[in-house]
C-alpha cells in the first residue's frame, strides 16, 4: 500500500490524520504510515518513531525504519536518552550533535556509533494527558534546529490521532477477549448439559462434578469440558449459538 498523502501541519493536518485512520486497515499500519508521513515533512536523513508506556515500560509502537528501532532500543537498554526523559517529564528534548551532547552520554555514544547525529523528542499530549512520545533522529548534526516549532504542531495534532488509535486497539482487544470468554463459557455449558443428562442432576451439581474432575486431572475446566463435548459429539466443539464463526 502506498503511503496516503498527509498535508502540512495546518488546519487540514488533523483532517489528514483522521483520513489516515479510515484508510489504513490495522492499528499497526496507521502508526507506521504516520511515522512515514512525519519523515516526509522533516529534513533529509530523518527518521521517526512512536513510543508509549505500557506496564511501566517504554515500548516502541512503530517506526519509519529499522535504524530508529535500534536507536530506541539503546535508550531502553541504557535506561537513558531524550525519549525516555520526555516520557517522564513531558518536556521537549533536543540534541544538536550526539558527539558533543553532555547529557545521556551512554546513549549518545552508541547513537553516534549508529550514525545518528541529532535527535528531537516531543511529547504526544492528548486532552486526557500524555499518550507517548515522538522520537526523531537524523544522520546530520543540527538537523532539527529550525523545525522544532513546526514539529511541535505535528506532535500536538498527532497525539489526538494516536490516542484514538490506542483506544480503538484496546477496544478491539477487549472485544477479542470477550469473544474468547463467551466461547469458553459456551463449551462449559455444553459439558454441564452432558453431565446433567448422564448423572441426572441439576446444573449446579453437574458443574461441581466438572470442577472436581478438572482438579483431579490437573486440567482447566474449559479443556475438560471441550474433551467431554468432543467425546460425546464425535468432534471438537464449535462456537456457541451466540458466537459467530471467524
Amino acid at each position: 500500500m502506498s503511503s496516503p498523502y498527509i498535508p502540512p501541519p495546518d488546519a487540514t493536518w488533523s483532517d489528514g490524520l483522521l483520513s489516515l485512520l479510515v484508510v489504513t486497515e490495522t492499528f499497526e499500519e496507521f502508526l507506521h504510515e504516520l511515522t512515514v508521513a512525519t519523515v516526509a515533512a522533516l529534513p533529509e536523513g530523518s527518521m521517526c518513531g512512536l513510543t508509549v508506556v505500557r506496564d511501566e515500560r517504554a515500548v516502541t509502537l512503530s517506526t519509519s525504519d529499522a535504524l530508529t528501532l535500534a536507536v530506541d532500543q539503546i535508550q531502553y537498554r541504557t535506561g537513558e536518552g531524550p525519549c525516555l526523559d520526555t516520557l517522564a517529564s513531558g518536556q521537549v528534548n533536543h540534541i544538536a550533535d550526539t558527539s558533543a551532547e553532555p547529557r545521556w552520554r551512554s546513549f549518545c555514544t552508541e547513537a553516534f556509533a549508529h550514525g545518528v547525529r541529532s535527535c528531537l523528542a516531543l511529547p504526544l499530549m492528548a486532552p486526557g494527558g500524555q499518550v507517548g512520545g515522538y522520537n526523531l533522529y537524523n544522520t546530520h548534526p543540527g538537523a532539527f534546529k529550525d523545525v522544532q516549532a513546526r514539529m511541535g504542531l505535528y506532535a500536538g495534532t498527532a497525539a489526538g490521532a494516536v490516542a484514538l488509535s490506542l483506544r480503538l486497539a484496546d477496544q478491539s482487544k477487549l472485544n477479542a477477549d470477550l469473544r474468547a470468554t463467551l466461547a469458553s463459557r459456551s463449551v462449559i455449558d455444553q459439558a454441564v448439559g452432558i453431565v446433567m443428562a448422564q448423572q441426572r442432576c441439576p446444573a449446579e451439581d453437574a458443574f461441581a462434578l466438572l470442577s472436581r474432575a478438572s482438579q483431579n486431572r490437573n486440567l482447566k475446566v474449559h479443556d475438560l469440558a471441550a474433551e467431554i463435548v468432543a467425546t460425546v459429539g464425535g468432534q471438537a466443539p464449535g462456537p456457541g449459538p451466540f458466537q459467530p464463526h471467524e
